[in-house]
């Protein structure tokens, strides 16, 4: 019987590409790295591809955009300019934008955007304000996209939708153009413009981002040294059960049972695992009901 899935599989992985960089991103105007935001510009290429199953989301949120904004317009509202492209030559500045919505006889800008159902509460539940100032980037970069659009268009309001992926709740956030913050974000821009002309790269500045960065393995900290006793494992088998265990931190049978496995295989090892650093430590216990002695203590976390 022909594997369906297996060559679905390899039509998703086709889609796992880089592309040229040309301009800054409306989508990545919001992110604090002035680094990343040269480095994606001057050297896309050494960005480290993401996996098939980041990839898998990526396609899924298209699917939920499309539909969407299909249903939107079958509630009766008017949606104009979908995917049309904006560039602004002086900040080197460029987007696609999902639509624009008539309301009150006005064309506002509109963003959709899919999420996990871990996410979705946690965005609900903040104000503009607080996506403005989140802790984390990827939140950060929903108002600096809308707002670079905004500011493009000429328009002192626009709207993203939020979609639960799981359950298909909805939340609606309006923003309101917030000039000292858009302003934060185009002297940004200016400076990254800068570094492109020169073919400088900004020097590392180490944050909680860099963990999750495709530049950080290839660049920022290719021979980082990850303390005494690591050694760096090439063991595909072993990377796709670490990545996979990440995807099941919610469905808890699954997710022990690899836990397990995976730590009776490295019990006395350190060592670096594709994007996993497995550390064993031998813990010593003072002896209760139970003998003393020590035990190998294995943890796993992502870098």
């Amino acid at each position: 019987m022909i594997d369906i899935v297996e060559k679905l599989d390899k039509e998703t992985a086709k889609r796992i590409k880089q592309y040229p960089h040309p301009n800054n991103r409306a989508s990545e105007a919001g992110h604090p790295c002035l680094r990343f935001l040269v480095l994606s510009r001057l050297h896309p290429e050494k960005k480290a591809l993401h996996n098939i199953g980041l990839q898998r989301i990526f396609d899924e949120g298209n699917l939920h955009e499309r539909a969407m904004l299909r249903e939107i317009e079958e509630a009766g509202f008017e949606l104009v300019e979908q995917q049309r492209a904006f560039e602004w030559r002086k900040f080197q500045l460029s987007g696609r934008i999902d639509a624009k919505i008539r309301l009150n006889g006005k064309l506002i800008p509109l963003e959709i955007k899919s999420c996990s159902p871990n996410i979705f509460p946690s965005i609900k539940d903040s104000t503009t304000e607080e996506m403005i100032h989140s802790k984390y980037v990827w939140i950060r970069r929903y108002p600096g996209q809308i707002m670079t659009y905004m500011l493009m268009d000429n328009k002192d309001e626009g709207i993203i939708i939020f979609k639960n992926k799981t359950t298909g709740e909805k939340c609606q956030k309006n923003f309101k153009l917030d000039y000292n913050y858009v302003e934060s974000i185009l002297m940004k821009l200016e400076r990254v413009n800068e570094h492109v002309t020169k073919n400088e790269i900004p020097e590392v500045e180490v944050s909680e981002e860099c963990n999750s960065c495709g530049f950080s393995k290839t660049v920022c900290f290719p021979d980082k040294d990850y303390g005494p006793g690591f050694v760096i494992l090439s063991d595909n088998e072993k990377e796709e059960m670490l990545n996979r265990r990440e995807e099941l931190k919610d469905y808890t049978k699954e997710y022990n049972s690899l836990d397990k496995k995976l730590k009776a295989h490295f019990k006395g090892q350190n060592v670096i695992c594709g994007d996993f650093k497995i550390d064993s430590k031998e813990i010593e216990r003072k002896g209760y009901a139970v003998e003393s002695g020590s035990y190998i203590k294995v943890v796993i976390e992502k870098l």
